[in-house]
Order: C-alpha cells, then sequence, then structure tokens
C-alpha cells in the first residue's frame, strides 16, 4: 500500500536504497511501448505517437545529473546553481532542440520507475509528447532521469 501511494506522487522516494540496474533499452522498449499504443496521463488520453530513439548525449546529460543529485544529495531538475535539463543536454554534445526531463528517487528498476512516471500526469506527458524523437537515460544510487529532444 505504501508503494502505491508513493508512486502516486510525482519526486516519490524510499527511504530505503537498492542498487537500480538500469538497461537503456528496456526503459526505451518500455517507453516506446507506451508511445505506441497511448495511454491515460491524468484526465487526458494521450494517442499513440513515433517511437522515441535512443541519443548517446541525452544519455551523458542524464547520467551526469543523477550522479550530481547523488553526490550532492539534492532532488531537483535545476542543478543547486540553477543549471536547466537544457543546459545540460547543451553540455553534453547535444545539438538537437531539447523538450523535457524526468527525473525519480527510490525505484529500484526500470519497470517501477516508469510505472511511477506514468502515474505522474506531467512526466506520463512528457513521455508521450509527440515532438519528442529522441531520448537518452542515466541512473545512479536509485536515482533515475530520463532527457526528451528532437533532432
Amino acid at each position: 500500500m505504501a508503494l502505491l501511494v508513493c508512486l502516486l506522487f510525482t519526486g516519490c522516494q524510499k527511504d530505503e536504497i537498492d542498487i537500480p540496474e538500469l538497461n537503456s533499452d528496456v526503459l526505451l522498449e518500455k517507453i516506446n511501448q507506451l508511445r505506441l499504443n497511448g495511454c491515460q496521463c491524468g484526465a487526458d488520453y494521450m494517442p499513440p505517437v513515433e517511437p522515441l530513439l535512443l541519443n548517446s548525449q541525452l544519455g551523458a546529460a542524464a547520467t551526469k545529473h543523477v550522479l550530481d543529485m547523488y553526490q550532492r544529495a539534492y532532488f531537483d531538475h535545476l542543478s543547486p546553481e540553477g543549471t536547466t535539463p537544457a543546459e545540460r543536454a547543451a553540455k553534453a554534445g547535444y545539438q538537437g532542440h531539447f523538450r523535457s526531463e524526468n527525473i525519480g528517487r527510490g525505484y529500484v528498476n526500470p519497470e517501477v520507475v516508469l510505472l511511477a512516471w506514468k502515474n505522474s500526469v506531467s512526466h506520463c506527458k512528457a513521455m508521450m509528447d509527440s515532438a519528442s524523437r529522441e531520448a537518452g537515460f542515466g541512473f545512479s544510487h536509485n536515482y533515475w532521469t530520463a532527457s526528451f529532444g528532437y533532432p
């Protein structure tokens, strides 16, 4: 029951730390399954959209952000200095157009973080954004980030 309540809140976290395993291909496949089928994001139905391609620069930005959040003990889309997700993507060499970022903390595998993002209206809509064509993922010590963009 506590996990269900936790999943309903954006930015929710668990107290215990398990070491997650991230397989970017698995997370990409699961997000693309949502995109291809369409899904309900809160009160809004999001129709099917084209699948995403994995992008290494977005992945580098996502990975750097989760490491920074873990090492400096914060949980936010903005770094303590105010660096934005778009600025991180550009610094990682992403030359496309940054769209959005999902973050999560306390989840042990891609399936569980995906469920949490699906249950958060803003995160769900980010995954279903038809303008997004590429994604990259990062994780560290149960911190998760997905960065979305288009070429």
